[in-house]
């Protein structure tokens, strides 16, 4: 058994934005007061006409890729996390690995079933490359939470897309896989049933949601993976926890012990929104931008009706190299574009598409 962990990184997310008080207004169902105070919404990721869990997954897998000296047709494993699958019965993942290179003796399936299948994809992952099945193994979260929640829902405001992707291997690892945790449990807080494009709520939102939900299961998983390890929250520098909304964080990292200054560099959705099955990894990029050698990270994922997975890390020196050797520019919120509620709503495909379109508009 081999060392494992994170050899690279990448993200992905669509330029377009609109302002929370934009859908606020057109609707007239929430409080932009309660939105931008108390659950730190700001704005949210739009989709262009052609974008899609597949593009945003392959443009987030070209950064990390393009950061190492790997080639594309070199990657063993590769495995995409969703809960938003363009399709039902074909995998992206083949067609993500097909856009790559031309390597068809490739380990690849599509996991998705809620927020956690990007870190569910990562255990897989790490479990090929640390029994040495693979050489390395490349692990995508993408999700596009926006075009699956119906118009005038009041998750509209904070319904976000995006894309992270990291390269697993044994060699020149900037940081290591130490333990990893699952706990499974079926509460069906959000509910997608088949055929079905929208994401129904199982509970009224607010408090109860997200306490009995994402806070509950994610202490679950955290405890278990400190009393495995050995470890506190007083060992981890940084904590990184499903985004839902600007302070879900927050609210995951209070309830363990953590202090604030633990998870705000981890924080995005105050102007992405929810990227679903992407975000622990996108928040988890943003903290490897800033990380040092020796720093613990702890990341969790949640995803309704499946529970939380419990990931701790440890930075090593290779991260100093890596940055050396790499311009790490991330950013999030570069280039954008603000559009209004009848573009996004276009663009989303919200109200009518086709069964066969002429282009990317009809």
């Amino acid at each position: 058994m081999h060392d494992c962990g994170i050899v690279s990184y990448g993200i992905k997310v669509p330029v377009h934005r609109i302002k929370a008080e934009d859908v606020v207004n057109v609707w007239k169902n929430n409080d932009i007061n309660i939105l931008k105070k108390s659950l730190n919404i700001h704005e949210r990721a739009v989709l262009n006409s052609d974008e899609d869990v597949v593009t945003l997954a392959f443009e987030s897998a070209i950064n990390c890729i393009e950061n190492t000296k790997l080639q594309r047709n070199e990657i063993e494993a590769l495995y995409l996390g969703t809960s938003t699958n363009p399709d039902l019965s074909r995998s992206s993942a083949a067609r993500i690995l097909e856009m790559l290179g031309d390597n068809h003796f490739t380990m690849t399936s599509d996991i998705q079933f809620s927020g956690k299948s990007g870190t569910s994809a990562l255990q897989l992952g790490y479990s090929l490359v640390k029994s040495s099945l693979t050489k390395n193994a490349l692990i995508i979260g993408s999700d596009t939470i926006n075009r699956h929640i119906p118009p005038g829902d009041q998750r509209e405001p904070y319904a976000g897309a995006g894309a992270a992707s990291v390269l697993l291997g044994n060699e020149n690892v900037i940081a290591d896989i130490e333990h990893m945790v699952s706990y499974t449990s079926d509460f069906p807080d959000d509910i997608r049933p088949e055929d079905q494009r929208y994401i129904r709520s199982g509970l009224p939102l607010g408090r109860d949601k997200t306490f009995h939900g994402l806070v509950k299961h994610s202490i679950q998983a955290a405890n278990k993976l400190f009393e495995i390890s050995n470890t506190n929250v007083k060992d981890y520098k940084f904590g990184v926890f499903q985004q839902t909304t600007g302070t879900s964080a927050f609210l995951v990292g209070d309830a363990l012990g953590f202090d604030k200054k633990a998870i705000v560099p981890s924080i995005y959705a105050d102007k992405i929104g929810d990227a679903g099955a992407a975000s622990p990894l996108i928040g988890l990029s943003k903290v490897l931008d800033i990380a040092s050698p020796g720093d613990k990270i702890l990341v969790i994922g949640y995803g309704f009706g499946a529970g939380a997975d419990a990931i701790s890390l440890r930075v090593t020196d290779f991260i100093k190299d890596f940055r050396n050797k790499n311009k790490i520019e991330y950013s999030l919120n570069k280039d954008i574009i603000h559009v209004d509620y009848a573009t996004a709503t276009k663009y989303e495909f919200k109200y009518i598409r086709p069964d066969i379109s002429f282009n990317t508009y009809l």
